[in-house]
């Protein structure tokens, strides 16, 4: 049963996802608005999955605002029936489909942790299989394990700490709550052209946030090819098999050699095609392939580029989703309700980003493109989270709140289609390149 029929009272119904909806398309120039009641904040988070993942209440409308970027998505789409249910449901999926919780100062997935330092906390995620060779690096000294990097932090500086993780290519965030940004995307505007039914979207992107805004954006009539190296594919391939068909079913699968001459040119050739670009890689890394995006955009009239970085293209800096969750500032808020400092939720920041940057795209893209547009995804993740007024008594609050909601958790996004491998689609790519899409 879903939560439109099944609430108990009537005052767990609120405003918070249209408001935010409406607080995003205004942000976007979008003439359209949203007006309707949805879940409350926290029946949403309930509902979602998140509270079972994180195990406390967050003192945020992330969940409903997560539902409200799916609402202004749907506002300015001709085919909204074809996009999820909820918003909020995205967050959860997940840790949902592996049945994983957060453990202590583990996130969910099991590769961060929260980390006492001599002056604070940071969060470190060793996500990729070299991450533990790079620790000794980071550490200036040599250790075994989660143990023995707990213990040497504890005299250093955080500061410190992220600063050589950002030199050695490490995911190490500090703990802070920083001010609500203004602004949630920047863009520079180009020629416009007339915006098609049908937008070829190439996604360089990979893990989360980048496949999921082109997923769905799929849903509203994109074709999609996703991009990998052959030797180097997403490394999402190598994690739950029904999570990675959910955001990335039916793409074509092309993969390029970027140290190749041929494969650098293949790509660039792609590239020009493209009526959307999403990247998700630090800012050095297409610069030093000499791949500028202001330059791709300027060659072709509507065409949109879209970039994702973890901390902005001014920092050459590595993040995944749980540890940019930690500099947007929730394990602060949940040290503030709790006592108890903790990642909320499964690689919190990526869904949130990859509904935001769908509907960033889109807007952008309906409007006649011919833009570059940059997310950072810890800006996006903390203008999310909304205002911040009094953490410990939000979270009491609202925990009373949900022990009353005995609703079923929401539906789960069906997975079907087909997942293609790598490179399978090189073929029909390239003749895309050479007859135009």
């Amino acid at each position: 049963m879903s939560s439109e029929t099944n609430f108990p009272k009537a005052e767990y119904k609120s405003r918070d996802a249209s408001d935010y909806a409406n607080e995003l398309l205004g942000s976007l120039e979008c003439v359209k608005k949203v007006d309707q009641l949805s879940d409350h904040p926290a029946i949403a988070y309930r509902r979602s999955g998140l509270l079972q993942t994180t195990g406390l209440m967050a003192p945020t409308p992330l969940a409903a605002h997560a539902q409200g970027a799916l609402m202004a998505l749907k506002a300015i789409s001709d085919a909204p029936e074809k996009l999820p249910q909820h918003g909020a449901v995205v967050l959860g999926e997940r840790a949902r489909l592996r049945d994983t919780i957060r453990k202590g100062r583990f996130c969910a997935g099991g590769y961060g942790r929260l980390l006492d330092c001599a002056d604070g906390r940071i969060a470190l995620n060793l996500v990729r299989e070299d991450d533990w060779v790079l620790i000794p690096a980071w550490l200036e000294d040599y250790v075994e394990d989660w143990d023995g990097i707990t213990k040497k932090v504890t005299v250093l500086n955080a500061d410190y700490m992220v600063e050589r993780a950002a030199e050695i290519g490490l995911a190490v965030s500090k703990e802070e709550l920083p001010d609500r940004p203004k602004s949630w995307y920047t863009s520079t505007s180009f020629e416009k052209s007339d915006p098609k039914n049908n937008p070829l979207i190439v996604d360089l992107s990979g893990l989360w946030a980048g496949p999921l805004a082109s997923s769905l954006l799929m849903g509203l009539g994109a074709r999609v090819v996703k991009v990998e190296g052959p030797e180097r594919p997403d490394g999402m391939r190598l994690g739950h098999a029904g999570f990675y068909q959910l955001i990335n079913t039916d793409k074509l699968c092309a993969a390029f050699d970027f140290k190749t001459e041929a494969g650098l040119s293949g790509l660039k050739d792609l590239l020009s095609k493209a009526d959307i670009v999403i990247e998700a890689s630090r800012p050095r890394a297409f610069e030093q392939l000499g791949i500028r995006a202001e330059e791709f955009v300027a060659g072709k009239p509507g065409k949109i580029w879209a970039r994702l970085t973890a901390y902005g293209r001014d920092q050459n800096r590595v993040g995944f989703g749980d540890d940019i969750g930690i500099s947007a500032g929730l394990s602060r808020l949940m040290d503030q309700a709790h006592s108890e400092p903790c990642f909320v939720g499964d690689a919190i920041a990526d869904p949130v980003n990859g509904l935001h940057l769908a509907l960033a795209i889109w807007a952008h893209y309906q409007k006649g493109g011919g833009a570059v547009i940059d997310l950072s995804m810890q800006d996006v993740l903390r203008f999310a989270m909304g205002d911040i007024e009094d953490p410990k008594k939000t979270a009491e609050a609202w925990s009373k709140m949900v022990a009353g909601d005995t609703a079923p958790l929401y539906p789960m996004r069906p997975i079907t289609g087909r997942v293609h491998e790598v490179g399978e689609d090189n073929g029909f790519v390239s003749s895309i390149v050479r007859h135009g899409n």
